[in-house]
């Protein structure tokens, strides 16, 4: 009896995993599309945060998606022209000053009480900084030369914005025409699972937003305030990285307390690194819980394992998408578990967002 319950669990399990792998086979084969489609899912999920209010205002439909969408484009469009800006008009003083810090902790290193043997790192730091001051322009096109092949990166930022803007102004209507394909007797279901992924959605990224402007204006106020002469672009920085979960804040806090360390030196790079671990304590076990405590329902081990399995799987894409695909997930399981709680019909359903003519709908 045993062997033969296992026997079953077996071969579903290895039928799960089989349609798994499939699937993510056919998203790598295809990741040209299916990556914008994801990142615009994740955009317009994201705008909705300016969608809603606007709707409360009274704006039309229509014109509170366009006006989140603009407004959303002119936003992060204005803020990393600003970092870019940033960077560049203190390149020469941001330079200057590694080559400095460079050699501060060089001697910290060789002197008393550690005593290592720094010369071949110091020439390799050197040569590196020489590198990027003769040219930066190649040591930047170098760094990026996979993403920027036959303008790929490009193709995809363009393809991503369309996406996004046609997710805003008519994923109502491609849900339904989604549902219409569907049989009837599980439509009702299928479109009280969409539902249910979309708002642990739009709630993933309500709270991953909520820590990451709070973490960025912290870090970048105080970088400004210890000297750092890339405060706003180390600003945007911690801001973009928040949104991959847990290894996202340490990556940019590591980059922040090495761009202090090589700036200003090894005191005030200590003090940048407590003030980034007191922000990020703050995060994880003040903000982050309370924020997802009604939203979420997935435990932070949980989460940095996600991460893991995703980055393996996906690389950075996929350590970005691992915990928002998985909540969706325990979402869609949990209506399905749920069964029925109100009658069927043939009639056609709203989409996601509601009947495009009534305003109110889409606020649910």
């Amino acid at each position: 009896m045993v062997l033969r319950e296992s026997a079953e669990w077996s071969w579903r399990l290895l039928v799960v995993a089989a349609a798994v792998g499939g699937l993510i086979y056919a998203g790598a084969q295809l990741s040209f599309i299916v990556v914008p489609i994801i990142v615009a899912a994740m955009a317009s999920a994201l705008l909705e945060l300016i969608r809603r209010p606007l709707l409360l205002l009274g704006v039309k439909g229509a014109w509170a998606s366009m006006g989140a969408f603009v407004l959303g484009v002119l936003f992060i469009t204005s803020a990393m022209v600003l970092a870019v800006s940033e960077f560049y008009g203190n390149f020469d003083q941001l330079s200057e000053q590694s080559v400095s810090g460079v050699e501060q902790v060089t001697d910290w290193l060789e002197g008393p009480p550690l005593r290592i043997q720094v010369g071949d790192i110091e020439a390799g730091l050197s040569r590196g900084l020489d590198e990027i001051q003769d040219d930066p322009a190649a040591a930047l096109s170098g760094t990026f030369s996979v993403l920027s092949t036959g303008g790929g990166l490009l193709a995809g930022g363009l393809l991503t914005l369309i996406t996004t803007l046609f997710f805003m102004k008519d994923r109502g209507r491609m849900w339904s025409a989604f549902l219409s394909i569907t049989p009837v007797v599980a439509r009702g279901q299928v479109d009280r699972s969409g539902r249910a992924a979309w708002n642990v959605l739009v709630g993933y990224v309500q709270v991953t937003l909520t820590s990451a402007v709070v973490d960025s204006i912290i870090i970048g106020v105080a970088a400004g305030i210890v000297g750092v002469p890339v405060a706003f672009a180390l600003g945007v920085l911690v801001f973009l990285f928040a949104f991959i979960p847990t290894i996202g804040a340490i990556l940019s806090g590591g980059v922040v307390v090495l761009v202090t360390l090589v700036t200003q030196g090894v005191t005030q790079a200590i003090i940048m690194a407590l003030i980034v671990l007191a922000v990020q304590q703050l995060d994880a076990n003040v903000m982050y819980p309370l924020l997802t405590s009604r939203r979420l329902s997935i435990h932070p081990l949980a989460s940095l394992l996600l991460v893991a399995a995703g980055a393996v799987v996906g690389g950075l894409f996929g350590a970005f998408i691992a915990v928002p695909v998985a909540a969706m997930l325990i979402a869609v399981i949990n209506v399905v578990r749920a069964g029925d709680v109100e009658p069927e019909g043939p009639e056609e359903p709203d989409g996601v967002n509601g009947a495009q003519d009534d305003p109110v709908a889409e606020l649910t």
